[in-house]
């Protein structure tokens, strides 16, 4: 109709428009529920995919005020999955051999270290200051520290008393003195190094040097001075039962672990702690 509504007069023009108006309408009433009714079918799919997005396993749901203390006691609850390795020292046993063969290794080092500064079984002594020294009433040519001199004139008076003829015959000596000894007797008596070693020690290694050492005598028994004879003197008898009250030793007893020979006649001061230091501190 609308073709042909140009060429019909415009009164009548109007007339049919306004005649035709309702039917328009009317149609455009029809269509309107099938347009609704597409819209609600759309919707309803719509909502039917909403409902099945947020219902599936996967959903995320934002967790509401009460929910928190649930969701990390739940999380507190689940089992630790890191896996973690064994500690080395757990699975690696403890190398006992290594660590004995290293304490071993140490022990032999100390004891060569000990005894490094040996000569000869002898170990190494300063020379004491000759003006420090005190000579002997009973022999000038004794000298001694004071402390070690008062002492042995005390056991010489001691032992008189109850008829022991105790002497002392050498005392400090210098390193001149002891090259003499070592070295002049050794070639003058044709001995090795080694046997010379075993009755004196070579300079800077005697215990003389000290002024702490004393060699005894008997002298009602002469012959006995300086050998081992003097173990059969009553002067040696009473040294091995009162000598030690005054703070002596022996220095060289039978089979001592310097391998000097015995010397029953050689005795060291060892009654304070610098004469204690100076024999002790350097033994093996």
């Amino acid at each position: 109709m609308a073709n042909f509504i140009d060429d019909i007069p415009e009164a009548r023009r109007e007339t049919l428009l306004a005649r035709d108006e309702p039917t328009q309408k009317a149609s455009t009433a029809g269509v309107i529920p099938w347009v609704l009714m597409a819209f609600a079918v759309l919707g309803i799919g719509a909502a039917g995919l909403w409902w099945i997005s947020t219902s599936g396993p996967t959903a995320s749901i934002t967790p509401g005020p009460g929910t928190s203390a649930a969701t990390d006691a739940s999380a507190a609850a689940e089992p630790e999955t890191t896996a973690v390795p064994p500690a080395e020292s757990d699975t690696t046993p403890p190398d006992n051999t290594a660590v004995a063969n290293a304490a071993a290794s140490s022990a032999a080092i100390s004891a060569q270290s000990a005894q490094s500064n040996e000569l000869l079984g002898h170990r190494p002594y300063a020379v004491a200051d000759e003006n420090g020294l005190t000579t002997l009433s009973t022999n000038p040519m004794v000298r001694l520290k004071p402390e070690v001199a008062q002492k042995v004139e005390t056991m010489m008076a001691e032992a008189r008393a109850v008829g022991v003829s105790l002497d002392a015959i050498s005392g400090f000596r210098s390193l001149e003195d002891q090259q003499y000894l070592f070295f002049d007797l050794k070639a003058e008596r044709g001995q090795t190094t080694q046997t010379r070693a075993e009755v004196s020690a070579p300079p800077g290694y005697s215990e003389h040097h000290t002024g702490y050492a004393v060699d005894f005598i008997d002298l009602s028994q002469p012959a006995t001075e300086l050998n081992a004879a003097f173990e059969d003197t009553p002067a040696f008898r009473w040294l091995e039962k009162n000598a030690a009250y005054y703070g002596f030793e022996l220095s060289f007893p039978k089979d001592n672990e310097q391998n000097v020979t015995y010397e029953p006649w050689h005795w060291r001061y060892v009654g304070n702690q610098e004469s204690l230091e100076m024999f002790y501190q350097n033994a093996n």
